[in-house]
């Protein structure tokens, strides 16, 4: 019998001991519980899959294991690359960042798992600072266009009593639509609005409604967006 596939399979088979096991793979508990934190904490605001939290720490853990089992030895990365293709993954990720996370707890799972235990620390901490610098200072997110709509009592002044509240809160503001309401005694006034600071939000709309003159005003925000 031929067992030159087995003895292939079976060389340099990692000699690794327990304590080195157990040292890796709660390394990789710990990164991936620090990955899913940051995940959570960056889109807390935000409409995100909740499966993916703990999603992340199995990965990272898992990848760990894998790593150890295939050691330097080729001909079992093939093999474990095989039969991991037969898993079909049916949840879709919809957001590239989600995706991100993903390949951040892979790469993690993997300088674990390798025994990487100094590039698998620093590594987790830069990345990690630098995502977390890119969300204090929202780079690359453009402010969205938020919808305004109100009522007001047409009269004869040259500025319109609202135009120091846009001043005061809008960074940007641009007249979408203006018609005669309720038999010409209201004008129907809609906006396209961009704030300069939009946790001041609620209090345009309250400020707004205290005007005399101005009633039903109403605010349309977007669910998904974060503060």
């Amino acid at each position: 019998m031929n067992f030159g596939l087995f003895d292939t399979l079976m060389q340099n088979i990692p000699n690794l001991m327990l304590f080195d096991i157990i040292a890796n793979l709660i390394l990789a508990f710990l990164l991936g519980l620090a990955i899913s934190g940051l995940y959570r904490y960056t889109r807390r605001k935000a409409i995100f899959p909740e499966d993916l939290i703990n999603t992340i720490i199995i990965i990272t853990m898992v990848t760990s294991v894998v790593i150890m089992v295939i050691g330097n030895n080729l001909a079992r990365a093939f093999g474990l690359v095989g039969a991991m293709s037969i898993i079909r993954f049916r949840t879709v990720l919809k957001s590239s960042r989600d995706i991100a996370f993903v390949f951040f707890s892979l790469a993690a799972g993997m300088a674990a798992g390798a025994g990487s235990h100094a590039i698998a620390v620093a590594g987790v901490s830069m990345i990690g600072l630098i995502i977390l610098t890119l969300h204090w200072t929202r780079y690359g997110q453009a402010q969205k266009e938020l919808f305004l709509k109100f009522w007001m009592i047409p009269d004869d002044q040259d500025e319109a009593n609202y135009l120091p509240m846009f001043k005061k809160y809008l960074q940007k503001y641009t007249m979408l639509n203006m018609r005669s309401a309720q038999m010409g005694q209201y004008l129907e006034m809609s906006f396209n609005v961009q704030f300069l600071k939009k946790e001041k939000s609620r209090q345009f709309v309250g400020d707004m409604s205290s005007l005399e003159g101005i009633e039903r005003v109403i605010l349309v925000m977007d669910e998904n967006s974060e503060n």
